[in-house]
C-alpha cells in the first residue's frame, strides 16, 4: 500500500472516531426540552420507581379532539410523557384493577379519552416511546376515569403516594388528573 493511501485511511479513521465521540458528548450534554425525571416511592418493603420525561404545556391545548389541534388527541396512543417510553419498576407484585403486575420493569402507556383513559403495561421497558408498543407484549390493560381540576399543571407530573388508604399513581398535566389505585399483593 502506498504512503498516500495509508495516510488517507488513517485520517478517515481518526475523523470517524472524533465524529462518534463528538456525537455522544453532544447527545449527553444537550438539554432536553422535556427533561427526564424519576419518581421513587418506598413503604416498608415496597419500592416503586417510574422514569419519564416531563413536557410543558406552553399555552397549548394538551388533551382534546384532533380537529381542535390537541397536542395529544383523544383516542390516540401516548407514551405518558416525551422521548423514551415511561417505565415502571416494582420490587413486589402489585394489583391494579384486579390484575397482578409481577415484580419487574415495564413500560406504561395511555390512550386518553374525554372521560375515560385506557392504560397498558407492556413487557418491553427499554424502547423509544413515540412508536406504539408491540401490543402482544402487554401484560394487561385497564381503564380509569379522568378528573378535571381548576388548577393547571404546567409540566407533566407523575406522583406515587399513600394517604391512609390504598397506594396510588397519579398522572397530572394541564387540568387532566388520573389516579390509579393499587395494592401490594400479599
Amino acid at each position: 500500500m502506498n504512503k498516500v493511501l495509508r495516510n488517507v485511511i488513517l485520517i478517515a479513521a481518526v475523523l470517524a472516531v472524533v465524529a462518534i465521540i463528538s456525537s455522544r458528548m453532544l447527545k449527553k450534554n444537550t438539554q432536553r426540552l422535556s427533561p427526564q425525571a424519576s419518581v421513587e416511592f418506598s413503604d416498608n418493603d415496597l419500592s416503586i420507581k417510574m422514569v419519564y420525561c416531563r413536557p410543558y404545556k406552553k399555552g397549548r391545548l394538551i388533551f382534546g379532539p384532533a380537529e381542535e389541534g390537541a397536542l395529544q388527541p383523544f383516542g390516540v396512543y401516548w407514551r405518558l410523557g416525551a422521548n423514551e417510553a415511561t417505565t415502571l419498576e416494582t420490587n413486589k407484585d402489585i394489583v391494579i384493577e384486579g390484575q397482578t403486575l409481577p415484580a419487574g420493569n415495564y413500560s406504561m402507556y395511555a390512550v386518553p379519552g374525554d372521560s375515560i383513559w385506557k392504560f397498558g403495561i407492556n413487557k418491553v421497558a427499554d424502547r423509544w416511546g413515540k412508536a406504539e408498543p408491540d401490543y402482544t407484549q402487554d401484560l394487561f390493560t385497564f381503564e380509569m376515569p379522568v378528573h378535571y381540576t381548576e388548577e393547571v399543571k404546567e409540566q407533566f407530573t407523575i406522583q406515587i403516594s399513600r394517604k391512609g388508604g390504598p397506594y396510588a399513581i397519579t398522572f397530572w398535566w394541564d387540568t387532566s388528573k388520573i389516579n390509579i389505585p393499587f395494592e401490594v399483593e400479599e
